[in-house]
């Protein structure tokens, strides 16, 4: 059965997940498939919760508490944020007294799926169920891991092979790993309830690749290459690079703000400043204010409160500032092209904001509010392809 897009992002980002049983990657992967029905429950869909993980207070890093009627009846289940944080969040849940032991069972997948089936769903039938579908979660974690070993470090694809040829856009997940690198942090912004900003950058980023495939028209051609798919970070100059190895028409990074006030809130866009070196300010001005004008109308929209805070200069406030070195045109390859890049780097808006809080991260429609700004996103990039 193909996968549809969501089930994607997720057998992507486990694909390359860091575990600590690594044979038991399969296994885990059958299970959310049988509890989120491939990715289509409305539990895996609006909550990112593809285990039917019902809320434990063990859990609070990890997910919020949402109240949700299942086919037992309602109770309190987990909302997860993002798809890193269900993964991380699954084995969290059984690390509890009921699962005890678990951990001497991992020799084989069939092993830990029969010792942890009857507790996890009161049914002695269950491992059996999970197993049956094992073939086809191992196919799916292979050609995941093959995708990205064919890739450069990130995921590339095509919509409509045959159709009119709009050109390539590089998406740029802000942040990512673990240790900071040259024009990039590990990660900067956290959540009011301790999301990452690296996590929310990816899941963001991921969904308006997406869209972007979603709303191009029949018969046009597009092609989105992400800089990265997966827990990693690389350095800015690197990312920047993508632009030119891939001959892009477009760049654009995406990020959110954070700051020690929790009233701030608002969206930002950024383009490389003439005093910076920019050798087609026009373009990217006019590129910067195309999305920033699409996401701060979508989250007008959902949002009254929202706050429309423009397009900037890389050095805002002082022209002796260098920049972001992802908008910087040598980085980009624009010196060496007739036709340069067009890039601009979203800050989304400030995660430490309380309402900006439930309006994308943990709110009852957190998931559906991001698909929407980033649908937005989506159809003012196709646009500036279309341009040109």
């Amino acid at each position: 059965m193909a996968a549809n897009e969501l089930l994607k992002r997720l057998v992507t980002i486990f694909s390359d997940d860091d575990l600590r049983h690594p044979q038991l990657r399969g296994i885990a992967l059958a299970q959310w498939l049988l509890e989120s029905g491939r990715a289509t429950s409305d539990l895996s869909t609006r909550h990112y919760n593809f285990g039917g993980l019902k809320w434990r207070k063990e859990l609070a890093g990890f997910a919020t508490r949402i109240q949700y009627e299942a086919h037992d009846g309602v109770d309190f289940y987990c909302k997860f944020a993002t798809i890193e944080n269900f993964i991380t969040g699954y084995w969290v849940f059984l690390n509890r007294s009921p699962y005890s032991g678990w951990e001497a069972h991992v020799s084989t997948p069939e092993e830990f799926i029969k010792f942890i089936g009857p507790v996890y769903a009161g049914d002695e039938s269950y491992a059996d169920k999970v197993i049956a579908l094992l073939p086809e979660a191992n196919q799916l974690l292979e050609d995941a891991v093959r995708v990205r070993a064919e890739g450069h470090q990130g995921h590339e694809d095509v919509h409509d092979a045959n159709g009119k040829d709009l050109g390539v856009i590089v998406i740029d997940p802000g942040h990512g790993g673990t240790q900071n690198l040259p024009g990039s942090d590990a990660n900067h912004a956290i959540s009011v309830s301790g999301v990452k900003e690296k996590k929310l950058a990816l899941d963001f980023s991921l969904i308006l690749r997406d869209q972007i495939y979603a709303r191009a028209k029949t018969g046009e051609r597009v092609k989105v290459v992400m800089t990265r798919e997966t827990d990693k970070n690389l350095p800015g100059r690197e990312r920047a690079r993508f632009a030119f190895d891939h001959k892009a028409k477009l760049f654009l990074c995406l990020h959110f703000n954070g700051n020690q006030n929790r009233s701030a809130r608002g969206t930002e866009t950024y383009y490389r400043a003439k005093e910076n070196g920019n050798i087609n300010l026009e373009e990217d001005m006019t590129f910067a204010q195309s999305v920033q004008t699409a996401l701060f109308k979508q989250l007008k929209a959902l949002d009254n409160n929202a706050k429309d805070r423009g397009i900037k200069p890389d050095n805002e406030g002082n022209p002796n500032l260098p920049g972001f070195g992802v908008l910087n045109d040598h980085n980009l390859g624009n010196d060496e092209r007739r036709d340069p890049c067009r890039a601009a780097y979203i800050e989304a808006e400030f995660i430490t904001n309380p309402s900006v809080e439930k309006l994308l991260i943990s709110g009852p429609d957190s998931i559906n509010n991001r698909t929407l700004a980033m649908r937005a996103v989506a159809d003012a990039v196709l646009q500036q392809m279309r341009q040109r």
